[in-house]
């Protein structure tokens, strides 16, 4: 699959800045915790190899089709690809998994992507607030290295991928996904460290 010039460039961006931009300071209310690539526990190989699987795959679903494209959320972790969202029908579902294993270094595609004819702007709305408070409530915990997860929700069921230093994080990561307000379930794809 080939990149197009706008991709290389929006690449070529992301990695200068991570390489140039140690720490990025963030900020939630009273609560501001330094953020940095050297923290995670991926080192910055695999961050940029999961960033250039990420933009190739979202790539392929915008040249082959708009449906996936649009419906369809991709998060990378250690090349395991998360694909999340609704589609129409079962077919969509099989060729976004099909063009995701097409793509170079992806080792694993878990695929939770939900059939549904009946997205609304309200849904959408409401899984992002719960996703921005899940990730609020890992970045305030210091016992928990937050840029380590990737978290998306889907009609209120919010799916959890990344890497754990220990069991006790991993958990601690669900238990505080479990908390926030609206979730109705909480489906992890995080592996532990010494693993």
């Amino acid at each position: 699959m080939t990149l197009n010039k706008f991709s290389i460039l929006s690449i070529l961006s992301v990695i200068i800045f991570i390489l140039t931009n140690c720490s990025i300071p963030v900020a939630t209310g009273v609560a501001v915790k330094g953020v940095t690539v050297s923290n995670s526990d991926r080192s910055i190989g695999e961050f940029v190899d999961d960033v250039l699987i990420k933009t190739v795959l979202k790539n392929s679903y915008f040249d082959q089709s708009e449906k996936i494209f649009f419906n369809v959320d991709v998060e990378v972790s250690q090349g395991r690809v998360l694909l999340t969202g609704t589609v129409d029908n079962i077919d969509l579902r099989i060729e976004a998994t099909r063009i995701a294993w097409g793509v170079k270094g992806v080792k694993t595609v878990i695929n939770e992507i939900q059939i549904s004819q009946s997205d609304s702007i309200f849904n959408f709305a409401d899984d992002l607030v719960i996703s921005t408070k899940v990730l609020a409530k890992l970045m305030l915990d210091e016992e928990i290295n937050s840029l380590n997860y990737n978290i998306e929700t889907v009609n209120k069921i919010v799916y959890i991928i990344g890497i754990s230093r220990s069991s006790d994080e991993k958990q601690k990561a669900i238990e505080l996904a479990k908390e926030v307000f609206g979730v109705e379930e909480v489906v992890d794809y995080i592996t532990i460290k010494s693993e």
